[in-house]
């Protein structure tokens, strides 16, 4: 009887518990979730960096019950993996995932990652001037200058050991005057940084000499014998080529010979003449002209005669 009594008590503590058992999973179920987790890296020694092969984030697939899962937020997980130290290249690392009292990981995704390594590396690299752009029309730009002329790169071991240069580029687009900057430099690799990041460029734009076809303009000095007049004055040729700076030439429109002396003449004068010095001017082709001054005498009017009563005829 004993027995039978111990019997019951334990099936009724037992069907009690099921029932209870029951009643929670009803009211508080067992779930899954998942939740997107940062992932962190530890362990990175000094003067190495990752260069890739790390997500921003891993899925995690937790289980808990329905009470626990509401609340959570990736903020109550950390995920992270761990540098091996000293290696270089690319290394496979698990990833590791801790998780709050109660709640059971189920699945990391990706479970593994692939880290880059390289170890943090210096080289001293000369700039190099890249001129963008063309200066203005009778214009050149000539060797530009940069003060330093060479930086310190700093970044990953492969990528410092594939660059030889730095670049800083100047606009020199319809530039009519020196040009004088400071602007940045740049490997063209964002995971490099450079020592200094700013150099001063100086970059000369000169006149380029051109050429221009101008009218030549005789010149005199004195005046002819009495009776006579200038009747004009040419020269051969008419017409000659200057050269010089681009914003000189583009002032000039014509040239002067060195005055001809025609004091007192009473005819024609045929003379060769070397061309007035024009200031900024290289030459002229030709650099002396033959000039030729005509003359003719001047035409008097006859005054009329008086008649035999001494009056002078009035013109009708």
């Amino acid at each position: 009887m004993d027995w039978q009594r111990n019997s019951i008590k334990i099936l009724s503590v037992l069907l009690a518990f099921i029932l209870w058992l029951y009643v929670s999973n009803e009211q508080n179920p067992a779930m899954e979730k998942n939740i997107n987790v940062n992932l962190e890296h530890v362990g990175l020694a000094q003067n190495y960096l990752i260069t890739g092969g790390i997500p921003e984030s891993v899925r995690v697939k937790v289980h808990g019950n329905k009470a626990q899962l509401a609340n959570l937020a990736s903020g109550d997980f950390r995920a992270f993996v761990s540098i091996p130290e000293g290696e270089t290249g690319e290394v496979s690392v698990p990833v590791q995932v801790s998780a709050p009292p109660g709640i059971r990981v189920v699945q990391v995704y990706p479970g593994e990652v692939s880290v880059t390594i390289d170890l943090l590396v210096e080289k001293v690299i000369p700039v190099t001037v890249s001129l963008r752009g063309k200066p203005a029309q009778g214009y050149t730009a000539q060797t530009p200058a940069c003060q330093p002329g060479t930086v310190v790169a700093r970044g990953p071991g492969k990528a410092v050991s594939e660059i030889s240069q730095a670049t800083a580029v100047v606009d020199i687009q319809s530039a009519t005057k020196d040009i004088e900057l400071t602007i940045p430099v740049s490997t063209g690799n964002s995971s490099i940084s450079l020592n200094p990041s700013m150099v001063r460029v100086s970059v000369p734009i000169t006149s380029i000499d051109m050429s221009k076809t101008v009218p030549v303009q005789p010149q005199v000095t004195g005046t002819p014998a009495a009776g006579f007049t200038v009747a004009r004055n040419i020269s051969e040729p008419a017409m000659v080529q200057i050269s010089g700076p681009a914003d000189i030439i583009g002032t000039i429109t014509e040239v002067k010979t060195w005055p001809v002396d025609i004091q007192g003449i009473d005819k024609n004068l045929v003379k060769n003449v070397d061309l007035m010095p024009v200031p900024g001017i290289a030459s002229f082709q030709p650099g002396r002209v033959r000039v030729q001054v005509e003359v003719k005498k001047i035409e008097t009017q006859p005054q009329p005669q008086p008649d035999d009563e001494g009056a002078v005829p009035q013109k009708p």
